[in-house]
Formats: C-alpha cells, sequence, structure tokens
C-alpha cells in the first residue's frame, strides 16, 4: 500500500537537529538499528609503512642544519648594529650550515636508493626539508646579509627592495619543489633539471655573501661609498635572477650523476684530475672559490640555452632540422611495414 510505503520511508531517515537525515537501518533487510548504537562501522585507518631509518635520520639533518642556519641569522641580524663582527661570522655560520644542509641532502637519495628503501614518505618528506633550509633559509640571508653589507644607514627603499627579493625567492623556491614532485617520474634518472635546482640555487646564495666577506677583508677601499652603491644594485638583481632561474625552463646538470655516477673517458678523467689540482692550489681562498664555482654553474643553464637558440637559427640549425625530418619520414614509413608484417604473422598463427 502507498500509506505502508511511506511510513517505512519516514522510519528509515530521522532527522537530526542539524536538519541532515541518518539512514537507521537497510529497508531491505527489514532491520533498524538507533543512531549510534554498537553495530556501526568504524573507519579503519590507514596505517603508514614503516620508516626507513637512516634516509630519514639523514632527512631530518638536513631541516636541523636549516633551522640552526635561521637561529644564526637572527643572532647576527641583532648584532648588526652592536658588533659587526660578531654579525659577519655569524653570516658565514649560517653559510655553512646551508652548506651542511646539501651534505644531508645529497646523501640521503643515494643512502635510499642504495638499501632499497625510496617511497612517497620520503620525497614529501624531503621536499619540506628543502623547502626550510633551500627555501626559506636563504631568502632570510638575503635580507639580513644586504643589512649588514649595504643597507645600514642607507634608504628605506634598500630594506623594502631586500624584503620584496626575499620573498620572490622564498616562493620560487617552493614553486619549484612543488613542480618537481608533480613532473619528475619515478624512473627518471637524475641527469638532468628542468629549472635551477634548490640546493644549486642556496648554494649560489650563500656563496655571493661568502665572496663579499672575503673581498671586506681582503679588498682595499671596498667599504667605499661606491661600492655600497654596486651591491645596492648588483645584489637584490643577481638574488632575483637566481630565483626567477628555479622556476624557468632552463636546463640543468646533474654534475654527480652526469660525471661520477657513470662510465667516463680519459679526456674526462684528465679534465677531473685538472680541476682538483687547482682547487687543491686555490683551498686557502675557498670563499672565493666557491662564488666562481657556483656562479659558473648557474650560468652555465642560461648559456647553453642561448647556445641552442642562436644554434637553431643559424645554417646548422636548419641541416639538423631537415635530417631529424628525414629521419622521421623514414621511421613514418617502416611502421606500416611492420604492421603488416604482423598482421600477416598473427595470421598465419591462426591458420
Amino acid at each position: 500500500m502507498p500509506e505502508d510505503r511511506a511510513s517505512s520511508e519516514s522510519h528509515s531517515h530521522q532527522p537530526t537537529a542539524s536538519g541532515r537525515l541518518i539512514q537507521l537501518g537497510n529497508p531491505d533487510s527489514g532491520v533498524y538499528a538507533a543512531a549510534g548504537s554498537a553495530t556501526t562501522t568504524r573507519r579503519r585507518r590507514q596505517r603508514m609503512p614503516g620508516l626507513a631509518m637512516l634516509p630519514t635520520a639523514l632527512t631530518l639533518g638536513n631541516a636541523v642544519c636549516g633551522v640552526a642556519a635561521l637561529i644564526e641569522l637572527a643572532k647576527a641580524f641583532a648584532a648588526i648594529g652592536a658588533n659587526a663582527n660578531e654579525a659577519m661570522l655569524r653570516i658565514s655560520y649560517a653559510a655553512l650550515l646551508i652548506g651542511g644542509g646539501m651534505l644531508f641532502d645529497a646523501l640521503d637519495g643515494k643512502v635510499a636508493r642504495m638499501t632499497a628503501t625510496t617511497g612517497r614518505f620520503g620525497a614529501e618528506l624531503d621536499s619540506l626539508c628543502d623547502a626550510v633550509t633551500f627555501g626559506v633559509t636563504p631568502a632570510i640571508l638575503i635580507r639580513v646579509a644586504g643589512e649588514y653589507f649595504f643597507a645600514r644607514g642607507g634608504f628605506d627603499i634598500d630594506g623594502k627592495i631586500l624584503w620584496a627579493v626575499s620573498g620572490l625567492y622564498a616562493c620560487c623556491a617552493i614553486l619549484r619543489l612543488a613542480r618537481f614532485n608533480v613532473e619528475t617520474p619515478e624512473d627518471d634518472d637524475h641527469t638532468r633539471f628542468t629549472g635551477l635546482p634548490s640546493p644549486a640555487a642556496a648554494a649560489c646564495i650563500c656563496s655571493i655573501f661568502l665572496g663579499l666577506i672575503w673581498a671586506q677583508s681582503n679588498v682595499v677601499g671596498w667599504d667605499g661609498e661606491a661600492g655600497r652603491w654596486a651591491l645596492r644594485v648588483s645584489v637584490p638583481l643577481l638574488c632575483a635572477c637566481v630565483g626567477l632561474l628555479m622556476v624557468s625552463r632552463v636546463r640543468y646538470v646533474h654534475l654527480f650523476n652526469r660525471f661520477v655516477s657513470k662510465r667516463q673517458s680519459l679526456r674526462t678523467m684528465v679534465m677531473f684530475v685538472i680541476i682538483a689540482a687547482v682547487v687543491w692550489i686555490l683551498i686557502q681562498h675557498w670563499m672565493l672559490l666557491v662564488p666562481i664555482v657556483m656562479i659558473t654553474y648557474v650560468s652555465s643553464g642560461p648559456l647553453y640555452f642561448a647556445y641552442r637558440f642562436l644554434r637553431g637559427r643559424g645554417l646548422l640549425g636548419r641541416r639538423l632540422a631537415l635530417a631529424e625530418r628525414r629521419r622521421r619520414r623514414v621511421e613514418a614509413a617502416r611502421q606500416p611495414a611492420d604492421k603488416q608484417g604482423e598482421h600477416a604473422g598473427t595470421a598465419a598463427d591462426k591458420s
């Protein structure tokens, strides 16, 4: 009867105080239970698998280095007006701690692959730690070191520009890490990067200020008014360019995976020995050597991009384009023949 059906539907749903309807039972079975009874099923929590202790500890060591660098930068900012030497020393400590975070970041992935303990949790944890050590900490370093070198007693616009560049760098680093997690496939060999890697960008920022500390101690007349005006323009511009390179499509080579993890020719080995000898000779001036190496690596991406662009516009680029078109035509002509051979083989097998 329609009346019985209406009564059964009114009993199967009961309104709550918020106006939402709660189904008290299964109408097909004829069994109804009160809301909040012991027969309600509980949601099962999805348990996380066991953690790999050594790679996770190395990744957390990266975060600890970033936090320690932030503490040193806070001490440096407090000492700028009172003790300039103390501020310079704290800035140096912060730069070295970011370098320690780079060491932990390089080791955790290698150890995870060697022990076959890679996973989604490790990748997400690594990105979060990188956001602290290579995103937030270098951004604060730009502000504090800029205050120490050229913003003391200067224009108000110096502080505003430094804050703007710091925020730009931090946002670019976080966006770069998020894009890396989304776009990188699991079977990537990590020989190339799209955009400047965040550890290399942080190392470049640290090397810039380490070079300025070296110049302040060894170059006569560095603290003059002309030098401060040059720093007011060059340092924010260079730091902003480093931040924007992280979110660019410029390709960079992973030096360790490209030249150390694979077999190389004798010429490459000889070049490596020469470079190692030069580094050993100049090791006492490491605060100047590190900026030269990092700026060279950061500049390699745009220079190679410009080289490919100019080569593509020239005669050699047209020849390469014609050769690529011929190769594609040959491959397209071979595909129908291969498919016909496959169809003939399957027909023969069926007969």
